[in-house]
């Protein structure tokens, strides 16, 4: 059994009950929950999110970087 005691949350999944004709609050809060963890899911991870960050910066790069930058430095003093 669901007990809310606070009547901001009990209002929301009323409403939430009403809009989507849940036959129950609990139903109403059981799909919105499900719905909240399926968006999750499929949203990137913090790790994919900072490597398609960085994939766009070094796409803005007028030199991108060479992983060969020891060779390539000394390719400008002729050593």
């Amino acid at each position: 059994m669901l007990s809310i005691r606070d009547e901001r949350v009990r209002t929301l999944a009323q409403d939430l009950m009403q809009k989507t004709g849940a036959p129950t609050i609990t139903a109403a809060i059981r799909q919105a929950l499900e719905n909240e963890i399926s968006r999750a899911s499929e949203e990137p991870t913090f790790q994919e999110k900072i490597k398609t960050l960085q994939d766009r910066v070094r796409s803005m790069a007028k030199h991108p970087p060479d992983r060969n930058y020891v060779d390539s430095r000394d390719d400008l003093w002729d050593n």
